[in-house]
Protein backbone atom coordinates (compact mmCIF):
# COMPACT_ATOMS: atom_id res chain seq x y z
CA UNK A 1 0.00 0.00 0.00
CA UNK A 2 2.62 2.69 0.60
CA UNK A 3 3.90 2.19 -2.92
CA UNK A 4 0.93 2.43 -4.19
CA UNK A 5 0.74 6.31 -4.47
CA UNK A 6 3.86 6.37 -6.29
CA UNK A 7 1.82 5.06 -9.09
CA UNK A 8 0.26 9.26 -9.42
CA UNK A 9 3.69 10.78 -10.50
CA UNK A 10 3.27 8.66 -14.02
CA UNK A 11 0.15 9.22 -14.00
CA UNK A 12 0.11 12.87 -12.94
CA UNK A 13 2.34 13.19 -16.03
CA UNK A 14 0.37 11.34 -18.79
CA UNK A 15 -2.83 13.73 -17.42
CA UNK A 16 -1.21 17.22 -17.87
CA UNK A 17 0.07 15.79 -21.42
CA UNK A 18 -3.65 16.26 -22.36
CA UNK A 19 -4.00 19.65 -24.11
CA UNK A 20 -7.25 21.20 -23.44
CA UNK A 21 -6.04 24.15 -25.54
CA UNK A 22 -5.66 21.98 -28.54
CA UNK A 23 -8.55 20.05 -28.01
CA UNK A 24 -11.01 23.19 -27.49
CA UNK A 25 -9.29 24.75 -30.57
CA UNK A 26 -9.57 21.22 -32.65
CA UNK A 27 -13.54 21.45 -31.84
CA UNK A 28 -13.42 24.53 -33.34
CA UNK A 29 -11.93 23.56 -36.47
CA UNK A 30 -8.65 25.30 -35.46
CA UNK A 31 -5.02 23.72 -35.38
CA UNK A 32 -3.78 25.71 -32.70
CA UNK A 33 0.01 25.81 -33.86
CA UNK A 34 -1.16 27.40 -37.06
CA UNK A 35 -2.94 30.41 -34.98
CA UNK A 36 -1.54 32.88 -32.66
CA UNK A 37 1.97 32.32 -31.36
CA UNK A 38 1.48 28.47 -31.89
CA UNK A 39 1.71 27.72 -28.28
CA UNK A 40 -0.84 24.85 -26.48
CA UNK A 41 -1.94 27.06 -23.86
CA UNK A 42 -5.12 28.92 -22.10
CA UNK A 43 -3.51 31.95 -23.33
CA UNK A 44 -3.14 31.52 -27.21
CA UNK A 45 -6.69 30.05 -26.69
CA UNK A 46 -7.74 33.49 -25.88
CA UNK A 47 -5.74 35.06 -28.22
CA UNK A 48 -7.74 32.93 -30.83
CA UNK A 49 -11.07 32.51 -29.79
CA UNK A 50 -11.55 34.56 -26.89
CA UNK A 51 -11.99 35.62 -23.43
CA UNK A 52 -14.46 32.65 -22.31
CA UNK A 53 -12.29 29.84 -23.98
CA UNK A 54 -9.40 31.26 -22.43
CA UNK A 55 -11.11 31.01 -18.54
CA UNK A 56 -12.83 27.60 -19.70
CA UNK A 57 -9.45 26.35 -20.97
CA UNK A 58 -7.23 28.13 -17.63
CA UNK A 59 -9.77 26.04 -15.44
CA UNK A 60 -9.47 22.89 -16.82
CA UNK A 61 -5.43 23.67 -16.75
CA UNK A 62 -5.63 24.09 -13.32
CA UNK A 63 -7.74 21.01 -12.62
CA UNK A 64 -4.93 19.02 -13.85
CA UNK A 65 -2.42 20.13 -12.17
CA UNK A 66 -4.62 19.88 -8.87
CA UNK A 67 -6.43 16.97 -8.83
CA UNK A 68 -3.31 14.82 -8.96
CA UNK A 69 -1.71 16.24 -5.63
CA UNK A 70 -5.07 16.38 -4.06
CA UNK A 71 -5.15 12.46 -4.56
CA UNK A 72 -1.74 11.62 -3.11
CA UNK A 73 -2.69 14.01 -0.75
CA UNK A 74 -5.57 11.85 0.21
CA UNK A 75 -4.02 8.71 0.02
CA UNK A 76 -1.24 9.49 1.98
CA UNK A 77 -3.85 10.91 4.84
CA UNK A 78 -5.78 7.84 4.89
CA UNK A 79 -2.83 4.82 4.86
CA UNK A 80 -2.69 3.61 7.97
CA UNK A 81 1.58 3.63 7.96
CA UNK A 82 2.90 6.02 5.16
CA UNK A 83 6.78 5.94 4.52
CA UNK A 84 8.31 8.89 5.51
CA UNK A 85 9.49 9.88 1.99
CA UNK A 86 6.02 9.48 0.55
CA UNK A 87 5.49 12.26 3.31
CA UNK A 88 8.24 14.17 2.14
CA UNK A 89 8.23 14.27 -1.31
CA UNK A 90 5.19 12.30 -2.76
CA UNK A 91 3.00 15.34 -3.21
CA UNK A 92 6.19 17.48 -4.53
CA UNK A 93 6.88 14.44 -7.18
CA UNK A 94 3.21 14.54 -8.69
CA UNK A 95 3.04 18.26 -8.89
CA UNK A 96 6.27 18.08 -10.91
CA UNK A 97 5.40 15.36 -12.97
CA UNK A 98 2.39 17.55 -13.81
CA UNK A 99 3.92 20.93 -14.39
CA UNK A 100 6.64 18.73 -16.55
CA UNK A 101 3.55 17.09 -18.63
CA UNK A 102 1.82 20.35 -19.24
CA UNK A 103 5.14 21.91 -20.46
CA UNK A 104 6.39 18.97 -22.25
CA UNK A 105 3.32 16.41 -23.11
CA UNK A 106 4.12 13.19 -24.65
CA UNK A 107 0.67 13.20 -27.05
CA UNK A 108 1.68 16.48 -28.54
CA UNK A 109 5.79 16.34 -29.58
CA UNK A 110 6.97 17.42 -25.96
CA UNK A 111 5.98 20.84 -27.17
CA UNK A 112 2.72 22.13 -24.47
CA UNK A 113 2.02 25.29 -23.19
CA UNK A 114 3.39 27.60 -20.39
CA UNK A 115 1.88 25.71 -17.12
CA UNK A 116 0.85 28.83 -15.53
CA UNK A 117 -2.76 27.62 -14.84
CA UNK A 118 -1.28 24.05 -14.27
CA UNK A 119 1.06 25.11 -11.47
CA UNK A 120 -1.40 27.53 -10.05
CA UNK A 121 -3.73 24.24 -9.17
CA UNK A 122 -0.32 22.51 -7.89
CA UNK A 123 -0.22 25.25 -5.91
CA UNK A 124 -3.72 25.47 -4.81
CA UNK A 125 -3.77 21.84 -3.47
CA UNK A 126 -0.02 22.03 -1.68
CA UNK A 127 -0.87 25.87 -0.27
CA UNK A 128 -3.84 26.97 -0.87
CA UNK A 129 -3.00 30.79 0.86
CA UNK A 130 -0.02 31.13 -1.43
CA UNK A 131 -2.41 30.29 -4.30
CA UNK A 132 -4.46 33.06 -3.47
CA UNK A 133 -2.19 35.88 -3.16
CA UNK A 134 -0.23 34.25 -6.35
CA UNK A 135 -3.57 34.68 -8.09
CA UNK A 136 -4.98 38.29 -6.45
CA UNK A 137 -0.98 39.29 -7.55
CA UNK A 138 -1.75 38.10 -11.47
CA UNK A 139 -5.16 40.00 -11.57
CA UNK A 140 -3.43 43.24 -9.99
CA UNK A 141 -0.51 42.59 -12.57
CA UNK A 142 -2.54 41.86 -15.46
CA UNK A 143 -5.11 45.23 -14.86
CA UNK A 144 -1.69 47.13 -14.36
CA UNK A 145 -0.45 46.12 -17.52
CA UNK A 146 -4.03 46.72 -19.32
CA UNK A 147 -4.62 50.26 -18.01
CA UNK A 148 -0.82 51.06 -18.92
CA UNK A 149 -1.58 49.95 -22.81
CA UNK A 150 -1.15 46.45 -23.26
CA UNK A 151 -3.55 43.82 -25.00
CA UNK A 152 -5.13 41.47 -22.99
CA UNK A 153 -3.18 38.54 -24.09
CA UNK A 154 0.57 40.73 -24.58
CA UNK A 155 -0.60 41.03 -20.30
CA UNK A 156 -0.90 37.72 -19.17
CA UNK A 157 3.09 37.03 -19.74
CA UNK A 158 4.23 39.73 -17.36
CA UNK A 159 0.91 39.34 -14.73
CA UNK A 160 2.54 35.52 -15.03
CA UNK A 161 5.98 36.67 -14.19
CA UNK A 162 4.78 38.72 -11.16
CA UNK A 163 2.58 35.84 -9.99
CA UNK A 164 5.50 33.50 -9.83
CA UNK A 165 7.81 35.71 -7.84
CA UNK A 166 4.63 36.38 -5.38
CA UNK A 167 4.31 33.12 -5.01
CA UNK A 168 8.29 31.82 -4.41
CA UNK A 169 8.88 34.87 -2.31
CA UNK A 170 6.25 34.02 -0.20
CA UNK A 171 6.46 30.60 0.49
CA UNK A 172 9.45 30.84 1.65
CA UNK A 173 8.94 33.77 3.97
CA UNK A 174 5.95 31.95 5.24
CA UNK A 175 7.08 28.06 5.48
CA UNK A 176 10.69 28.12 4.15
CA UNK A 177 12.00 24.59 4.31
CA UNK A 178 10.54 23.59 7.47
CA UNK A 179 9.33 20.20 7.96
CA UNK A 180 6.92 18.64 6.12
CA UNK A 181 6.88 22.06 3.85
CA UNK A 182 10.17 21.29 2.18
CA UNK A 183 8.93 19.78 -0.95
CA UNK A 184 6.02 21.76 -1.28
CA UNK A 185 8.79 24.57 -0.88
CA UNK A 186 11.13 23.47 -3.29
CA UNK A 187 8.13 22.30 -6.05
CA UNK A 188 6.54 25.85 -6.01
CA UNK A 189 10.21 27.72 -6.25
CA UNK A 190 11.01 24.68 -9.68
CA UNK A 191 7.74 25.94 -10.75
CA UNK A 192 8.50 29.75 -10.58
CA UNK A 193 11.54 29.05 -12.05
CA UNK A 194 10.11 26.99 -15.14
CA UNK A 195 7.01 29.76 -15.40
CA UNK A 196 10.24 32.61 -15.69
CA UNK A 197 12.14 30.34 -18.51
CA UNK A 198 8.58 29.91 -20.49
CA UNK A 199 7.97 33.23 -20.45
CA UNK A 200 11.45 34.89 -21.71
CA UNK A 201 10.60 35.45 -24.90
CA UNK A 202 7.25 37.58 -24.05
CA UNK A 203 9.26 39.29 -21.61
CA UNK A 204 12.07 40.38 -24.16
CA UNK A 205 9.35 40.88 -26.65
CA UNK A 206 7.71 43.57 -24.33
CA UNK A 207 11.03 45.14 -23.19
CA UNK A 208 11.68 45.85 -27.09
CA UNK A 209 8.59 47.13 -27.35
CA UNK A 210 8.51 50.00 -24.37
CA UNK A 211 12.46 50.30 -26.14
CA UNK A 212 10.64 51.57 -29.15
CA UNK A 213 8.24 53.05 -28.05
CA UNK A 214 10.88 55.53 -26.29
CA UNK A 215 12.83 56.05 -29.13
CA UNK A 216 9.81 56.91 -31.03
CA UNK A 217 8.88 59.38 -27.94
CA UNK A 218 12.43 60.59 -28.47
CA UNK A 219 12.29 61.34 -31.74
CA UNK A 220 8.88 62.77 -31.69
CA UNK A 221 10.32 65.07 -29.14
CA UNK A 222 12.91 66.05 -31.42
CA UNK A 223 11.00 66.65 -34.61
CA UNK A 224 8.70 68.97 -32.31
CA UNK A 225 11.51 70.93 -30.66
CA UNK A 226 13.39 70.89 -34.39
CA UNK A 227 10.17 72.41 -35.68
CA UNK A 228 9.97 74.89 -33.10
CA UNK A 229 13.29 76.47 -33.54
CA UNK A 230 13.65 80.05 -35.33
CA UNK A 231 14.96 79.95 -38.94
CA UNK A 232 18.13 81.53 -39.55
Amino acid sequence: MNHLPWLLVPFAYLVASISFAWLVARWHGINLREHGSGNLGATNVGRVLGGRWFALVFILDCGKGWAPVAMMIWLISNATDPHPALLQWGPMSTGLAAVIGHIFPCYHGLRGGKAVATSLGVIIALSPIVAFIAFIAWLLAWAIGRLSGLRASMAVGPASVVAAIIAVSFQWWWLGLAGPQRGATLLISLAGALILWRHRSNLGDLLGRRQCDTEQHRNGGAEERGRGAPAD
